[in-house]
């Protein structure tokens, strides 16, 4: 079925407004009365200079607007940044996407401060901009506990490839429509190069974008421990992702492939991605497909230098539970929540704040080329806009349409919805066993994507051991939750 979504637009366009009859600003802060924050966002390649150079930045702004400074920090570590959070360290905001479990786990282990009364008073403008569609999806039993990002709520997904390795052995990329003739152009390269490995990962530790449309029903991106297997149907039966037919032809598929020597071998150790690892390993990689993707891709930004890409798609767009799931939170550990809640709200709005943010040092990182960002070469910052608050009011990249959040709401419209749209799973009554299960799915399942275990025997002990660890719970408690949250 298909669900049109609101356009972001029409909110943007309001918090323009609002932005015309713009906060006072206060007179500067003296040094003793200036607040510093701690932020902790999602990313591979920066280093202590980047994040001291653009927090010197950012602060310059928010010492001005707001008397706080900012110390960014930048990880794409999901294990370090569970290991923060649950140390009590202090941290005043965080982007959660790499966190184990989400947002539900956050509210549940208490790590979430309740933003209702924070944004009420201080958050109204980003509100506006965000829209109160998608406020919700950083809402859990009615509570607002996260801001979410200004994004594309539709997933679609597929394989990203070098262009000149295409070109060089004579496919056309809109010739390649299934997984087959995936098969049969990376045999090709391989021919060509023997001495490389045409998949290379999208991320560290295994990263690898999905291969079929499912709803995670809110446990984690990879997590099948209780889903529904097909968003373009209207299933409300939540099942073992890891006996599905469509699991069980991946795992399949990834063995064959990496016996033919077509993946790296390494994949689940390194730490590396596809930015630092095309073409020097590699070709191509598991991503998600978007509008902006697909343009970053032909102007040979988003690897950078110079590296343009086709997009092949293989899961075409859908949106599950999971839309508006990234965003930011105030840790319940944060001693300054009111200053925090400024300061993201002010993210939202500032377009310098959100150059710095995506782009790094102006003259430093990237260059503006007719009205555009061009990252320069040589720059570790690492630009992404989705894991900042507000990509949309940022310079769009070189060879990027100045329309592009138009193509996203057509995007979105074009989607699959699932029935599970704004559902959150609540797993406080089961984290012994999603603990448990977790342990087993370290053991296995990063390895199975990857083809590295024989998939037979490997997925048979596999699910032996997640049922032995109380799958069947953690399936009957989401059964139970989504049947309430659909009114059965």
């Amino acid at each position: 079925m298909k669900k049109n979504w609101m356009t972001r637009i029409s909110a943007i366009c309001m918090a323009a407004l609002l932005m015309v009859s713009a906060m006072a600003i206060p007179a500067a802060a003296s040094a003793d009365d200036v607040v510093k924050l701690r932020l902790w966002s999602f990313g591979y390649t920066s280093t202590t200079e980047d994040l001291e150079l653009v927090s010197a930045a950012v602060s310059e702004i928010t010492r001005e607007k707001l008397g706080v400074e900012v110390e960014i920090h930048r990880d794409g570590d999901g294990d370090k940044l569970n290991l923060a959070m649950n140390s009590g360290e202090q941290w005043d905001l965080v982007m959660f996407h790499a966190f184990s479990g989400g947002l539900p786990t956050l509210v549940t282990n208490g790590m979430a401060t309740p933003l209702d009364d924070l944004v009420a008073e201080y958050g109204q403008e980003a509100v506006a901009i965000i829209g109160e569609d998608m406020m919700a999806a950083g809402r859990i039993s009615g509570v607002q506990y996260s801001m979410p990002v200004v994004n594309v709520n539709a997933n679609a997904y597929g394989l990203t490839i070098l262009a000149d390795v295409v070109d060089e052995v004579g496919i056309d990329p809109e010739t390649v429509k299934t997984w087959d003739d995936v098969h049969e152009m990376l045999l090709k390269i391989k021919e060509a190069h023997p001495d490389k490995y045409p998949i290379v990962t999208a991320w560290g530790g295994g990263g690898m974008q999905k291969g079929f449309a499912w709803d995670n029903l809110g446990t984690g991106f990879w997590d099948g421990l209780g889903i529904l297997e097909d968003c373009a149907t209207d299933s409300t039966t939540v099942v073992n992702m890891y006996e599905t037919e469509a699991y069980k032809e991946l795992v399949e598929r990834m063995y064959q492939w990496n016996q033919e020597g077509l993946l790296m071998p390494d994949a689940v150790t390194t730490s590396q991605g596809g930015g630092e690892l095309i073409p020097s390993i590699g070709y191509a990689t598991f991503e998600n497909i978007s509008p902006l993707k697909r343009q970053e891709m032909d102007a040979g930004t988003y690897w950078g230098e110079g590296k343009r890409g086709y997009v092949i798609e293989l899961t075409p767009p859908f949106i599950d539970s999971n839309a508006g799931n990234a965003g930011y939170i105030i840790p319940s550990v944060s001693e300054h929540p009111v200053e925090a809640m400024k300061l993201l709200n002010l993210m939202y709005q500032d377009a310098d704040i959100m150059n710095l943010l995506y782009y790094g040092i102006e003259g430093r990182d990237y260059e503006v080329v007719d009205g555009a960002a061009q990252t320069l070469t040589g720059s570790t910052w690492g630009p992404m806009g989705w894991v900042w608050p507000n990509q949309s009011i940022a310079l769009t990249g070189v060879g990027v349409d100045k329309d592009i959040w138009t193509k996203n709401k057509e995007f979105d419209d074009s989607a699959s919805a699932g029935v599970a749209i704004g559902f959150k799973f609540d797993n406080m009554m089961v984290m012994n066993e999603i603990t448990a299960c977790n342990n087993v799915i370290a053991k296995y399942e990063t390895a199975l994507r990857w083809g590295q275990i024989e998939p037979t025997e490997g997925l048979k002990q596999f699910n032996e051991e997640l049922y032995a660890a109380g799958l069947q719970t953690i399936i009957d408690e989401k059964q139970r939750q989504l049947d309430a949250f659909l009114g059965k």
